[in-house]
């Protein structure tokens, strides 16, 4: 891939040069501070690399035995798989509980007890459900993250979704067989009043927080609960939309999504994710 154009952008505190092929496809482009390369999916990954590289100066020398690698301060939050933390605590309680006793653990799956393991489980296989939805937003311009965690304590958000529509944190909840209701100020699972516009509500309102302070730009998020009942027909009444959460069913996803009218321009959804995917961005 030789005819690769490449142009300087510097806004909202960041500079980068972006590389577009002959006919104005998006390859890839470089953050000039970190010199990290974000290459575009099916974007031949090596020539545009070096090219971006070139253009950005030649990268630092290899450090030598007298001069340690500094430890990176971040990580890379795009690597993370949905449902990877809440799999990993499934993971934990199911081996607890082969430990305490093997054949009431097995016995628990097989008859469906409601255990701290299957809790575990259940909500692992509804945020892979939701996320691999998602996914079809990216040839629609949106960037995913996926199991987000937060502060320093075991939590995590479990979607974050930024693309032309706006930035969204996405909470999901699975609830095989149950019967979901949705008022202004109140949500109830089986009749159960549970927490979940308040706790969707204070995500977002976290989120915009954080990646206001490290895009540089104000940046609004909105939260999102996706309901999966496991039913052909979700069983999910909504008497009122609350004002500052949306409620979705799993078939809402991503279609929901795409329908949004455009807010942010191509740089600023990149920009948006180059702070999202940063993990010391959430502490």
């Amino acid at each position: 891939m030789t005819d690769i154009t490449i142009t300087r952008w510097t806004k909202y505190g960041h500079r980068r040069g972006y590389a577009t092929a002959a006919d104005g496809a998006k390859l890839g482009w470089i953050d000039l501070k970190t010199g990290a390369v974000t290459i575009e999916d099916g974007a031949d990954a090596v020539a545009v690399t070096a090219a971006l590289e070139a253009w950005g100066g030649t990268p630092a020398p290899a450090a030598t035995a007298s001069e340690p690698t500094p430890e990176p301060t971040w990580t890379d939050l795009a690597t993370r798989r949905p449902g990877q933390l809440v799999r990993e605590q499934a993971a934990v309680a199911w081996e607890s509980s082969k430990d305490r006793s093997k054949i009431l653990a097995y016995g628990a799956r097989v008859f469906n007890v409601h255990t701290d393991e299957r809790a575990w489980r259940v909500g692992a296989d509804g945020e892979e459900a939701v996320g691999a939805r998602l996914e079809k937003l990216r040839d629609r311009g949106w960037y995913l993250l996926h199991s987000v965690p937060v502060g320093k304590k075991d939590s995590d958000i479990d979607h974050v979704a930024i693309g032309p529509g706006g930035a969204f944190t996405l909470n999901t909840k699975n609830h095989p067989g149950g019967k979901i209701w949705v008022a202004k100020y109140q949500m109830r699972v089986n009749g159960h009043v549970v927490p979940y516009l308040r706790n969707a509500s204070h995500e977002a309102t976290r989120a915009s927080k954080l990646l206001t302070k490290a895009a540089g730009f104000e940046v609004s998020v909105r939260s999102c609960v996706v309901v999966l009942t496991g039913s052909i027909v979700p069983e999910v009444n909504i008497k009122q939309m609350p004002d500052d959460v949306m409620v979705l069913d799993r078939m809402d996803v991503p279609r929901w999504f795409k329908k949004r009218p455009a807010v942010l321009t191509p740089e600023q959804v990149e920009a948006i994710y180059a702070a999202a995917r940063r993990s010391d961005t959430w502490v």
